[in-house]
């Protein structure tokens, strides 16, 4: 009988995975998952973060559209009254208020009218509001009000606007995420001022004949970080955002606000939703 060759392998002979293998190939497949995993969640917050910020960009370009329409047609004259923010007398603390006939359409008893009275203010519940009152150019209808010329006032008139917790069924909120409103005026002159004249050269408002440009600048939240926290906590950080005080220049605003927000106690993910926006409206060279 022939012996068996050394090169023919035994009937039945099978190779297997050593231990060793098994244990790494189980340690590279928990490895791939691990990185899924991550890239899957990393993906996840930056669409999440993106959505965050485009919701906040939308919001304060359809708000800042609506204020270039309004400035752009404001009714400058002499002889009409503005409800604007004035240092020496009547300084606005926290959320400004602002008020001015224009000539764009607006409502009132349900007609509509070629002129109004625009009104902007932050509500008690830290959103965005405006008013569209129609007016009449004279008072030939009983049914609507109309244009105020000096020495009747805004304040006087309509006093619901001077209190930003008095309704007016004019008022409309379009910016509900809205929480800070600030606004400045850069004058012919080159300076950012709380006051709407230059004092070398005027005493009182003049149809805005000093002022080049309405400065304005808004804090934004996008409504998922919003229903995060309390309106205290919103409130709060509100008040922690100073106004514009005379010295600033054009920026300085904006730079503030946001070291307020990047300090907050709020939780990140809230407060990198904070975006603040700033914007300057040139007026018409020519007052009426």
């Amino acid at each position: 009988m022939e012996p068996r060759s050394d090169n023919v392998s035994l009937r039945g002979e099978r190779k297997a995975f050593t231990l060793l293998e098994l244990l790494v190939s189980i340690a590279v497949l928990s490895l791939l998952v691990v990185m899924v995993t991550q890239l899957v969640n990393s993906t996840a917050v930056v669409t999440v973060f993106s959505t965050k910020n485009m919701d906040a960009n939308e919001q304060a370009r359809v708000l800042l559209d609506r204020l270039n329409t309004d400035f752009t047609r404001m009714v400058r004259r002499g002889d009409v009254d503005y409800l604007l923010k004035v240092k020496q007398t009547t300084p606005q603390a926290g959320n400004d208020l602002l008020a001015f006939f224009s000539e764009v359409p607006g409502y009132s008893n349900g007609s509509p009218s070629p002129v109004s009275l625009v009104a902007y203010r932050i509500n008690t519940n830290l959103q965005f509001e405006r008013l569209g009152k129609g007016l009449l150019w004279n008072g030939a209808s009983g049914a609507e009000a109309p244009m105020v010329f000096l020495p009747k006032t805004i304040a006087l008139t309509w006093p619901a606007i001077t209190n930003s917790a008095a309704t007016d069924s004019n008022f409309e909120t379009i910016g509900p995420q809205v929480f800070r409103f600030e606004y400045f005026y850069f004058l012919k002159n080159g300076v950012c001022s709380a006051t709407p004249w230059d004092p070398t050269i005027s005493t009182g408002i003049n149809g805005l004949r000093d002022v080049a440009a309405i400065a304005v600048v808004i804090a934004v939240i996008d409504p998922r970080s919003r229903n995060l926290i309390t309106q205290d906590q919103l409130n709060t950080l509100a008040g922690q955002m100073e106004d514009f005080a005379e010295g600033m220049k054009p920026g300085d605003l904006e730079t503030q606000w946001q070291s307020k927000i990047n300090a907050s106690p709020l939780p990140r993910p809230v407060a990198s939703s904070i975006r603040v926006y700033g914007r300057f409206f040139y007026l018409a060279t020519t007052p009426q």
